[in-house]
This record gives structure tokens, sequence and C-alpha cells, in this order.
């Protein structure tokens, strides 16, 4: 028999990923009991048949007794133990040590274990594979990545359903307090009307009097109290909003366009982790931005929503829905060793160029978005601009999908080396050309930003004829002087209409500070 002891105190997360485990063990043979400390409601568990509820326990030691004294009782004789908790620790599986042949963990803080076996489904890019090599005993094996999360058969193999393309959805997981997005969904319902809006109420959430009331004088407001599986809600929407808990595997897995944030500290995740599941807009502190900072968000994500569409196609890093059925089959094999989920290699279209052997340039594209962002925001190349604080996230993402500018990125082996970019403007029958570059690398010497620059200018003035180069540099940026100075840009400080026409360009640089200079 295998028990799986599961928290239910802390949201119903662990809950459900260890039910979608509990069901295709039953479908594999295996009979398997279920120990929660919260009751939880009839549709939840009635697929699962043998559950039980545990008192609440104020040290780990005393859970572990409680759990021996249930198997004593019941007569119950366990083989293997499931423990998906993060009340409890290393100390508790020592205890449970002593009573269970077998112990499995399901955890993803990168704690150590005693178990045999510990089933991590987080992906964290390049580091997923060494998360645990400094705790690993030698007996351990580890399942590491998204290949074994544990969804819903619902899930497995999501073929693209018609979606909707006016209806929003918001969830906060299993709880969460909807204050905040209350006065989100106000605006939404005032600004947006036509949108039919489904909120996703978990049986632990809070603050949801002043929802029930406006879904009464709202009729595109229709809240969705506990559901035990939200697959055809994922499938439906026009865009998801909520909390990035299980539901970043979910939404990979429908392939739902989503703008997410952290309402706990396992919903912390590196932004390139999570562009590798084709998930690109998470701000972790979204509810902290007012209202209505947040709606402008919302609505340019509805304006492109075909170009987000686009970006959950190529992902390095696919979710089948086939992790619960994966771990299950293995639990119940014997182990030989450690399995770690793999990431398909760079999986953006766009045509290369190549510059010399190794350097290649290609167009910018909406995957790009984050990596675009971090770059600009390195310390090394703020203080060059004539903005020098960092941008903010949610401010680059409605940027992104307003600009004009021409983009590429140069790269070496597919790693960027740095961005670069031009925009044309016409003023007064004149057309002027303005650009820039940023470093992605500390590799970036001035023979790269030199092979570019010159690219650039041959690229625009194929593409561009009549128009004028017109540039702000720092002045205090000797390497930057250097290089326009080499490839022809002169000052144009006696030209008060050049200046004046660079100004307006350049609102934020100012002759002090910067030299203004031009070509063409």
């Amino acid at each position: 028999m295998i028990a799986i002891r599961v928290d239910t105190v802390c949201g119903l997360g662990h809950f459900m990923r260890c039910k979608w485990l509990a069901l295709e063990l039953q479908c594999l043979g295996e009979e398997v009991v279920f120990l929660v400390d919260t009751q939880l409601s009839d549709h939840l568990t009635k697929e699962l048949g043998n559950i039980h509820l545990l008192p609440y326990a104020k040290t780990q030691i005393e859970d572990a007794a409680n759990c021996v004294q249930l198997f004593n009782e019941q007569q119950l004789i366990i083989d293997k133990l499931i423990i998906d908790s993060y009340r409890f620790d290393i100390g508790w599986e020592s205890e449970m040590a002593k009573h269970v042949p077998s112990i499995i963990a399901v955890d993803d803080l990168e704690r150590d274990h005693l178990a045999e076996l510990v089933i991590d489904s987080k992906w964290k890019a390049e580091k997923t594979s060494s998360r645990y090599q400094s705790t690993a005993l030698e007996s351990q094996n580890f399942l590491l990545g998204p290949d074994f999360s544990m969804l819903s058969r619902a899930y497995r193999n999501c073929v693209q359903t018609e979606r909707s393309n006016k209806e929003l959805m918001f969830s906060l997981g299993g709880g969460g307090d909807w204050k905040e997005l209350t006065e989100i969904i106000l605006l939404i319902l005032e600004i947006a009307p036509e949108y039919k809006v489904n909120l996703i109420i978990g049986p632990h959430a809070t603050s949801v009097t002043q929802l029930h009331e406006l879904a009464l004088g709202h009729s595109q407001l229709n809240l969705i109290e506990a559901p035990s599986c939200l697959a055809n809600y994922y499938k439906s929407c026009t865009l998801f909003v909520g909390a990035l808990g299980t539901s970043l595997y979910e939404l990979a897995a429908t392939k739902t366009p989503a703008l997410t944030f952290s309402i706990a500290k396992n919903q912390e995740n590196q932004q390139t982790a999570l562009d590798d599941l084709g998930h690109y807009f998470h701000i972790a502190n979204l509810i902290d931005y007012p209202p209505e900072q947040v709606l402008k968000l919302i609505l340019a994500m509805l304006q492109n929503i075909e170009r987000i569409h686009l970006m959950r196609e190529n992902v390095a890093v696919k979710i089948d829905g086939e992790g619960a059925s994966r771990v299950a089959k293995l639990i119940t094999s014997e182990l030989a060793s450690s399995q770690i989920t793999q990431a398909n290699s760079n999986l953006i279209e766009s045509q290369h160029q190549h510059l010399t052997d190794t350097i290649t340039l290609r167009r910018v594209v909406d995957q790009d978005i984050n990596r675009y962002l971090a770059a600009r925001n390195l310390p090394n190349n703020a203080w060059r601009m004539t903005i020098t604080k960092d941008i903010d996230q949610l401010d680059h993402y409605c940027w992104w999908f307003a600009n004009r500018r021409d983009s590429y990125v140069m790269e070496v082996k597919g790693k960027p080396l740095l961005y670069v970019w031009h925009q044309l403007y016409e003023i007064e029958q004149q057309n002027y050309l303005i650009g820039g570059w940023f470093a992605a690398s500390d590799d970036v010497n001035f023979a790269h930003a030199q092979l570019v620059l010159d690219w650039q200018l041959k690229e625009t003035e194929q593409t561009y004829p009549d128009a004028m180069w017109v540039a702000v540099i720092n002045k205090e940026n000797k390497f930057v002087n250097l290089l326009n100075q080499r490839a022809g840009f002169k000052s144009i400080a006696g030209d008060a209409k050049k200046v004046a026409v660079t100004q307006h360009l350049f609102p934020n640089a100012s002759i002090d500070d910067f030299n203004f200079v031009g070509k063409g």
C-alpha cells in the first residue's frame, strides 16, 4: 500500500498534484491512502476513496506520531510513503523512516531530504540539473523538471480549441486575498464591458463578499467556486490573469496567454526559465501597481493577443500533461537512476545573417521581450543612456507592443552579445534616423561595436537613402564617441535646426552632458 501525506493547511496546490498522482497509481493497481490535515469538500476527494483526516500537529515529531498511530489503528501496511508539505522536512522524514520502508518526497524548495526519491518539477533552465548536487545522498534518486509536473489527465497533449476573443479569467489558486484584484476587476467591468470575466474562487479564498455583490449587478461577471479542474477554462479564455503557482504548467499545457504575479515565496521564478515555457509576462509585484496601470497592460495584451499566441507556440520546454503518469510508473517500478527534463535548442524563428564565421545578426522577435529589457537595464548600459534609471517591467511590456523600432540582436553561438536598433522619423519633410546599441554580455568589445555599427550604416543607407542620422552620446562615453567619430559622425552644435530636431527626438539629453552629432 502507498500512503500520501499531503499538506492542506497552506493551500490546495500540494493536494491537487498528489491527487492526480494517486489516480494514476490506482490505475496501475496500487492501493492508495491519503492523509490530510483539513476537511476537504467531497467533489475534490470523491475519486480517492481512502482518505483520512489527521489532527493538526504543532511539531513534525507530533505529526509523524499521528501518522504512525493511524497506520496502526487502521492496520495499514505501508510500503511507500509520499510526503508533500512545506511544513515538514528532513526531520519528519527521519522519524517516519523508522516505521516505513520507503519514503518519497515531492518538493520544490531545494531542501535536504532523506527520501530515496525526490520529485521536483520546478524548471530553472540550465540550473535544473544541479539543484540537489550538494545535498544528494548516494542512495537518492531525483525526478527533476516539468516532465514530472503532476497534472490532471485533462491536460494531456491538449489540442488547440477555438478560444473566445472576449473572455478573461482571473485566479489566485486555492486561496488568496481578492481585495487587491477587486479594483482591477471593477475597472474592466467599467471600461471593457464587452469582456466576460470568469473568477476562479478557491475554497480558501478571502475578501470575496464584494465580488459576489458585483456579480449581482454585472451579468458578464461569473464567479466559479472551487472547481475540481480548470482545463476547460484555460482552453477557452482569451487571457489569464492571476497567481503563478500550479497554474504555470497548466497554462503551458493549454498554451494560454497569461499575465501573472506572485503571492507566495514558492511562486518566485527566474524570467529566463519562464521564457523557456512560453510564459513571458510575469511581474512578481503586479498587484502593487496602481489598478489603472495594470489595466493598461491588460488592454495592450488583449490588443496584441495574436502575437502572444504565437509566442506560446515554439517553446524550449513543452508540457505534455503526462507528468503524473510518468511519476506513477517510476514509483511502482525499480528506480535505477535519476531523470532530468531536457530543453530543446533555441527555437526562435528569425533569419540570421553571418557577420563573421562565429557572429550572427538577426531581427529581434517577440520572444526577446525579456532578454531585451534585462540587457537594457544592465548597470554598465544604463549610465550611458539619456534615461539612466532602470526601465520598469510593466512600462516595458506596454512599450514593446507600441514601439516602431527596427531592432536586431548580435549573437555568438545563439547567445546575445548586443542589441542594436534604429527608427525613422519625418520632421518638416526631412527623414531623420536615430538609433543606438547596448551590450547584453560582458564580452562586448570595440570590434563588436564597430562591426555592428558598420552593418547598421550600410543597412540604413540602402533602406533609407535620403535619411539623415542624428545622435546624442554621453560626453563621458569615450568608447562610443570614438566609434561614431570613425564612422563619420560630426558635431552639429552649430546647426540650430539639427540641434532642435535632435532635442525633440532625445528630450532627456542635455547639451551639457551629451555630444550632439549627425551624419548624412
